[in-house]
C-alpha cells in the first residue's frame, strides 16, 4: 500500500494531516501546535497521550503579560518540539493558531508561526516510511532575533497513561572516568517506587501518584522504549562525544506526574547566530508485543530487550 497524506477533524484537536502506509497511522495537528498526537499500529491504541481535558496547561498574569495575549498554553498530548534550557514564561509560547504544512511525496514539513518573543523559528518536518511502521522526526530551530541565542532542540514525546519506560546506562569502560550522569530535579524523590535504577538500566512507570519526577542522563547507546498496551513505542536519537548538552550533560530526560509520561532527547546546546539553526532527529517504531516484564529485574528487562531486539 502506498503512504496516503489527507486532511481530517480528530477528536478536539481540529484540523489533523493524516500519514498512512497501510502498517502504522500517524496523525499531526495542524489548527494548533503542531503536535503528533496520535501513532499506533493500524488497528491498535495510540501510544501517544490526548490532553482531550486540556488537564495540563499554564495560565497566569505573568505568562499573559509577557506574550501579550490573554491565550494559555496547552501541552495538548502527543509530540512536540522545544528548546531548551527551560524558562517560564518563554518556554511557554502559546501555539494555538494554524500551521502550515508542505508535503513532498511521504514527508511534511510543519512551519508554525514565529515565536518572535523569544526570537525563534520552529520547524517539524515528519518523514514516513513506506513500509513498516517507521518514521523520522526532524526538528530545527531558527534564531530570528538579531542577536545570539543558546539553545538545544528539546524534542518532547507524552506518552499514553499506565505504561513503563526502559532506558540503557552507559556501560562504557572508562577506566578511572566516569560514564554515567544522572541529573535531578528540586522537587524529584530518588527514593520514588515509579524508578527503578541499575547498572545496565533505568526504568520509570506512569501511574496515578500526583507528585512529579523527573531526571535526566547522558544515554550514549541512543534508544529508549515506551511500553504501553501490546506495543513498544522506540525511538532513536544522537549522542555526540565532546560537545555540551543541556541540564549538565543530559541528551535524554523522562518527566512523570499523574497526567502524563514525557520521553525527551535533547540536542546539542549551541550558541546561534542571527540565521543560524540548530537541528536533531528522531526515529521511531512500534513493535507489537506479547509479553510484559518486571520493571525492577534486570534479568527480566534484559529479556525483553533480546526478546524484541531493542538495542539494535
Amino acid at each position: 500500500m502506498s503512504i496516503r497524506i489527507f486532511e481530517e477533524e480528530y477528536g478536539n484537536f481540529g484540523k489533523c494531516l493524516v500519514m498512512s502506509n497501510g502498517t502504522v497511522t500517524a496523525r499531526i495537528t495542524v489548527d494548533v501546535g503542531p503536535r503528533i498526537i496520535s501513532y499506533a499500529l493500524d488497528g491498535c491504541r495510540n501510544v501517544l497521550n490526548e490532553d482531550t481535558q486540556r488537564s495540563t496547561y499554564r495560565d497566569s498574569d505573568e505568562l499573559h503579560r509577557f506574550f501579550g495575549t490573554d491565550e494559555n498554553w496547552y501541552i495538548y498530548g502527543g509530540h512536540r518540539l522545544w528548546s531548551s534550557p527551560e524558562s517560564f514564561p518563554e518556554s511557554y509560547t502559546p501555539d494555538n493558531s494554524p500551521v502550515r504544512y508542505d508535503i513532498s511525496g511521504g514527508t511534511v514539513t510543519f512551519t508554525p508561526a514565529p515565536r518572535t518573543k523569544v526570537g525563534e523559528q520552529h520547524v517539524m518536518r515528519v518523514t514516513l516510511a513506506e513500509n513498516g511502521s517507521g518514521i523520522t522526526v526532524y526538528h530545527s530551530i531558527e534564531n530570528i532575533s538579531d542577536k545570539p541565542i543558546r539553545l538545544s532542540p528539546w524534542c518532547m514525546t507524552v506518552g499514553e497513561k499506565g505504561g513503563t519506560l526502559i532506558v540503557p546506562q552507559s556501560r562504557e569502560q572508562t577506566g578511572l572516568l566516569s560514564n554515567r550522569r544522572l541529573i535531578l530535579w528540586e522537587y524529584t524523590d530518588i527514593r520514588d517506587e515509579r524508578l527503578y535504577i541499575s547498572n545496565k538500566y533505568l526504568t520509570l512507570r506512569q501511574t496515578d501518584k500526583p507528585e512529579k519526577f523527573k531526571i535526566g542522563m547522558n544515554n550514549i547507546d541512543g534508544w529508549c522504549a515506551y511500553v504501553s498496551d501490546g506495543q513498544i513505542f522506540r525511538k532513536s536519537f544522537g549522542y555526540e562525544r565532546g560537545v555540551h548538552y543541556p541540564d549538565g550533560g543530559c541528551n535524554f530526560e523522562t518527566f512523570t506526574d499523574r497526567h502524563i509520561i514525557e520521553i525527551e532527547t535533547l540536542g546539542v546546546l549551541k550558541t546561534l547566530a542571527p540565521g543560524e539553526k540548530n537541528e536533531a532527529a528522531e526515529n521511531w517504531s512500534l513493535i507489537p508485543c506479547d509479553s510484559g516484564f518486571d520493571p525492577q529485574s534486570d534479568e527480566s528487562i534484559e529479556a525483553f530487550v533480546e526478546k524484541y531486539k531493542l538495542a539494535e
